[in-house]
């Protein structure tokens, strides 16, 4: 039987079918602070006028967020003109067929673990995310490109610390912060023991625009 897509469906879905739409979807979502418009244009390899194009219609799909402000340095009379910046929509964007809601159920199950004050259900959770990072971590033995497909886009530094740009849980993380930072810490623990990486530690260290977890080199 075929399945219609609703039109927020079908304008993710047209809006990353496209390669250059793709390459300044990518370079954006990469990007530490807003990028203008010339910025993701010389990324991509593509003209101002056509980056300005594509990007206003991954705006539109809900994948961008739009901001203005005039050029760093520069204010007041003669400052130039007000920038155009992209950044990555806070919000989730998802395509599901037939139609899933697993971040329903999500909040649904971290409400009821909170309402627990016998602490069991919490020290479950720990316990199965940890069991389940190891797991992950030994089938993978990379810890770097693991927490990347889990979604934690980490960034390591010279130093070998080693920092997450995004919690995979954000929209649950937001009624439930406790809980799932606490979950995050272990999931991640947990893969550090199973990719056998006996010279990191992971520990909490919230920060706003970025997950809560830290894995510093011991």
């Amino acid at each position: 039987m075929s399945r219609k897509l609703n039109p927020q469906q079908e304008a993710v879905l047209k809006s990353l079918n496209d390669p250059v739409r793709r390459r300044l979807f990518d370079f954006i979502s990469q990007s530490a602070q807003p990028a203008s418009r010339d910025e993701a244009a010389k990324a991509a390899g593509i003209s101002r006028t056509l980056a300005a194009y594509h990007l206003d219609r991954l705006a539109t799909a809900g994948l961008l967020a739009v901001s203005y402000a005039r050029p760093e340095g520069k204010s007041g009379p003669g400052a130039g003109r007000t920038a155009k910046l992209y950044a990555l929509a806070q919000e989730e964007v998802s395509v599901s067929l037939p139609a899933r809601n697993y971040r329903l159920l999500g909040s649904l199950l971290a409400n009821a673990a909170s309402t627990d004050t016998s602490g069991v259900v919490l020290q479950a959770l720990h316990q199965a995310a940890r069991e389940e990072g190891k797991n992950l971590g030994q089938g993978s033995g990379e810890l770097l490109p693991l927490l990347d497909e889990l979604g934690y886009e980490p960034q390591a530094d010279d130093q070998g610390e080693i920092t997450m740009g995004n919690c995979p849980f954000h929209m649950v993380a937001q009624h439930q912060t406790q809980l799932v930072c606490s979950m995050n810490l272990q999931l991640v623990s947990g893969a550090l023991e199973g990719c056998q990486m006996d010279c990191g530690l992971a520990e909490l260290s919230p920060r706003a625009g970025r997950c809560c977890v830290v894995v510093h080199p011991q």
